[in-house]
């Protein structure tokens, strides 16, 4: 991943030095104005720069980490997005207003340079685009990957751990879920598939669910889906939580403060699951285990 560069083109200092003497024209007054207020937009993004240190740790991906990367997604980067919009609106009024000037003064050199530079800027705005999207869509990856890394590496701890511990109780069977928190369970497919097969058994399987879908993060295109299934009082695996944290959620899915409020959710879920149902699955014996389909 890159730390991505601001455009010079975009640069008021270098735009006002391609307009020239036309630089003090409204249209173009307007337009460097815009540009101004476009790089401070750009400039407050951290994005890149929290990722890029997160994904060089050895340490596993941090779950905050995500949320705010995908919280700087949804407003940092949509932000600069917009100011690019009023860039290319800015600079199509700059390029009329410069047009007309031109014609009327077919030798005016100045005028022609500054004309040129105002046309340039939608495809200098599409290029800084396109390089955003395309970062974005490779961090996403590397999160991914990640993530997956991690979770392989926890996974076959989990199985050496889980083999030590049978060598040490003579060969004796020992409950899967002892001695784990719930983030532990979370990070193994098999003991996550298992708990939430033990949660059908006393209807709270939603709950694992839940835990299990948001444990790496959620998106604000995803954010509706999960809003339709688990938060909405409706949906098909609605959540016990309270009228507030739906309204909550459903208020901030536009502007991504969703994410603050997924939090708090999640942090409630996890308890009532570790309190109850984990609890539970921890008293189990074999045959109920196996039973579920433990292997």
């Amino acid at each position: 991943m890159k730390i991505i560069g601001y455009p010079d083109d975009l640069i008021p200092r270098v735009a006002s030095a391609s307009l020239g003497t036309y630089r003090t024209r409204q249209e173009c007054a307007d337009l460097l104005a815009g540009m101004a207020d476009a790089e401070k937009a750009f400039g407050s993004i951290t994005w890149h720069k929290v990722m890029l240190l997160a994904l060089t740790k050895p340490e596993p991906l941090d779950e905050d980490t995500i949320h705010v990367y995908e919280s700087e997604v949804d407003n940092a980067i949509a932000r600069v997005f917009r100011k690019m919009k009023m860039l290319n609106t800015l600079a199509a009024a700059a390029s009329k207003d410069l047009g007309a000037l031109a014609k009327a003064n077919p030798k005016d050199a100045v005028a022609k340079k500054a004309l040129a530079a105002t046309k340039a800027v939608p495809g200098v705005t599409a290029k800084l685009v396109k390089v955003l999207e395309d970062a974005i869509d490779k961090d996403r990856k590397d999160i991914k990957a990640r993530l997956a890394k991690d979770e392989a590496a926890h996974e076959k701890l989990r199985k050496a751990a889980e083999k030590a511990a049978q060598q040490n109780n003579g060969g004796q069977f020992v409950n899967p879920f002892e001695g784990k928190d719930i983030d532990d369970i979370l990070k193994s497919s098999k003991l996550t598939l298992l708990l939430h097969a033990y949660a059908k058994t006393e209807k709270t399987d939603e709950n694992v669910e839940f835990l299990s879908i948001t444990r790496k993060g959620v998106d604000q295109r995803a954010a509706l889906k999960l809003y339709n299934l688990f938060i909405d009082p409706n949906g098909a695996k609605s959540l016990n939580i309270t009228g507030q944290q739906r309204t909550d959620f459903s208020n901030g899915i536009g502007n991504g403060a969703y994410v603050g409020v997924l939090k708090d959710i999640q942090t409630h879920i996890r308890i009532v699951v570790s309190g109850n149902t984990l609890t539970r699955a921890q008293a189990l014996d074999e045959p109920a285990l196996r039973k579920l389909g433990y292997k």
